[in-house]
């Protein structure tokens, strides 16, 4: 029997079934279209989303590079460490709360992490490093119930010596989204480890290794299955070696020297080099507790903690040098012509009436003394008029020859550039008035007159080595994981001091006697000569700061320090300078990649 229509049918009828056979066709061809769309023109797209969803790239964190001295001592290294991490795309809400529970840390700040939209969502993210043995096993376990969630073996920064040469490290910790903003192009990404202070900043290029990365199979609640069979790992390169000048050893000697009741800084370089030898600041801090989440006590207790653990006094701290600074009062006299070693001035009698004005010296009164002596006792007084007699503007542009004023340019580690007020510095408009009894204040150290403990170093080592100006550095030498040598730190010049050898052998000779003779005494050493010069800093805030700066052997030197100890008695440097040179001059000598061998002698000094 046929089917078919009838003459008997409606009109109705067959208008009904054609609308019927007309969308029916309509949406078997809507359907057509939408399959060619997913499976030709966007199949790729989904058989990509669908790849993420069975393969997770996991990140192989590179070695990071290890930190020694010059001896090879190990100061930074690395150790295995548990690290909590999170694939933000398959890590729901729930998952967020139950892994802030296990971990002890605030879901918020969990879920703020790995919501960032700065943030890869298809890769692990760290969440938390350094975790403990308890709650990375706690973790592993519940593992089940946390899809997206992982627990990784990572490299953890270790500082084995603890506080030693705290601030010359520095310390690592999570790159910042400051830090990611900037330096995003070369490969970092969020929660990547990255140098925050110190050598761990300052040569963080070559320290950072290139990381290696892992494919891994999954299942559907993001569960790791193992390794993707036939995609191979991409293996980390470990970062380079970097190898410093410093000697752990006179750095342990001057960090134990400086009692733990005193704040201080000491810089000891050579000074034919510029290299540094130890560079010291106190009161320190552990690194290690930057390594991993700190806890707000602790950061709380070093923040506000009255002695200031976390200032870098070697560069950042800034004092009126005090007599230390009659080495470029007298300088410039003697090169100006306006001294010599037999000029006498108005006597000391316990200070000097300038006009209205009388300034002290620091003792009874030392008489009537000429060039000489005035050094070896440090008269204020004669000074003075050394200070008038030279003037701002002159006084001015020998400290500043001296590289007092800016930066040393040292290589690892900002520094501040100190204070060598001129007359653009005296503004009315500021605040700030000259007057004539001002250069007393300076000529002797005092007054608006700033120094930083490295430029003082390098100061007394360019007066040690016949007048060049080093730029101190820390950088001995960078070697891959290979040991192939990359990168050797050099000497570099950055000045010579703007004064004859005729008034530096005076400077030298006087240095000397203070020692011998004068108010440094107690440095004074049965094997070797030093040279030197103390002076007490007034503090408005407090008691008076301890500064010695010294050198020796003086006639052929190979170690220059300058020391300051804040809130303590007259020649509380001294002992701690004395200490410094003994042990080093007691040592066999260990070269360094970038040492050359300056021979200064008389003829060569400019």
């Amino acid at each position: 029997m046929s089917v078919g229509f009838s003459q008997n049918d409606s009109p109705t009828h067959r208008g009904q079934l054609y609308l019927f056979i007309g969308i029916v066709t309509a949406l078997f061809l809507l359907l057509a279209v939408r399959l060619f769309y997913f499976q030709v023109i966007s199949g790729e797209e989904y058989r990509a989303h669908s790849e993420r969803n069975r393969i997770r790239p996991v990140v192989i964190e590179a070695l990071r590079g290890l930190i020694m001295d010059r001896n090879g001592v190990v100061l930074a290294e690395n150790r295995p460490s548990y690290t909590i991490a999170a694939t933000p795309f398959e890590t729901s809400d729930e998952t967020v709360d139950y892994l802030g529970e296990l971990t002890e840390r605030e879901a918020r700040a969990i879920r703020m992490r790995i919501r960032d939209p700065s943030v890869n969502r298809f890769n692990p993210l760290p969440v938390q490093r350094n975790v403990s043995y308890e709650i990375a096993c706690r973790v592993e376990e519940h593992l089940p119930d946390l899809p997206g969630v992982l627990v990784q073996i990572t490299p953890g920064r270790m500082y084995g010596t603890g506080t030693l040469a705290s601030h010359v490290l520095g310390y690592v910790s999570e790159i910042n989204q400051q830090e990611l903003e900037e330096l995003g192009e070369e490969g970092y990404r969020s929660g990547d480890i990255i140098g925050k202070m110190g050598v761990e900043k300052a040569f963080e290029h070559h320290l950072r290794g290139q990381n290696g990365l892992e494919f891994m199979e999954v299942n559907a609640r993001g569960q790791e299955l193992g390794p993707l069979p036939g995609m191979p790992a991409l293996l980390p390169e470990s970062g380079n070696n970097v190898y410093l000048t410093l000697d752990t050893r006179i750095q342990a000697v001057a960090e134990e020297a400086i009692p733990d009741s005193l704040a201080g800084a000491l810089v000891a370089v050579d000074p034919m080099t510029g290299a540094v030898i130890a560079i010291v600041s106190r009161p320190g801090f552990d690194p290690n507790l930057f390594t991993e989440r700190i806890p707000q006590e602790t950061w709380d207790s070093l923040a506000n903690h009255p002695m200031k653990p976390l200032l870098d006094r070697t560069l950042d701290g800034q004092y009126p040098p005090a007599s230390t600074m009659k080495i470029v009062t007298a300088s410039a006299a003697l090169e100006e012509n306006l001294v010599t070693q037999s000029t006498l001035f108005r006597p000391c009698n316990r200070g000097y009436q300038f006009g209205n004005r009388w300034a002290g010296c620091w003792t009874h009164g030392h008489g009537s003394m000429a060039f000489r002596d005035a050094m070896t006792h440090s008269c204020d007084v004669y000074f003075y008029q050394v200070g008038h007699l030279l003037g701002l503007e002159r006084w001015g542009r020998y400290a500043r020859g001296f590289g007092l004023g800016t930066p040393t340019g040292y290589d690892a580690g900002d520094e501040q550039g100190g204070l060598v007020p001129d007359t653009d510095y005296y503004d009315p408009a500021e605040n700030r008035m000259w007057t004539p009894g001002k250069i007393l204040n300076l000529a002797i150290g005092q007054g608006e007159l700033l120094v930083t403990p490295l430029q003082m170093a390098m100061l007394t080592a360019a007066v040690a080595n016949g007048g060049v100006l080093y730029r101190p550095y820390i950088l001995d030498r960078v070697e891959s994981a290979g040991g192939e040598t990359v990168v050797t730190g050099e000497p570099s010049i950055r000045d010579t001091l703007t004064v004859s050898s005729k008034t530096l052998r005076l400077i030298r000779e006087s240095l000397t006697n203070v020692v011998n003779e004068g108010t440094a005494r107690s440095a004074r050493l049965p094997y070797a000569q030093l040279a030197g010069k103390t002076g007490t800093a007034e503090n408005p805030h407090g008691d008076s700061h301890s500064w010695f700066v010294a050198y020796a052997p003086a006639e052929s030197p190979r170690i220059a320090v300058a020391a300051i100890m804040e809130n303590a008695p007259s020649g509380s440097a001294v002992p701690i300078v004395r200490q410094v040179v003994d042990t080093w001059l007691s040592l066999e000598p260990t070269p360094v990649a970038g040492l050359i061998d300056a021979g200064y002698t008389e003829d060569t000094a400019p």
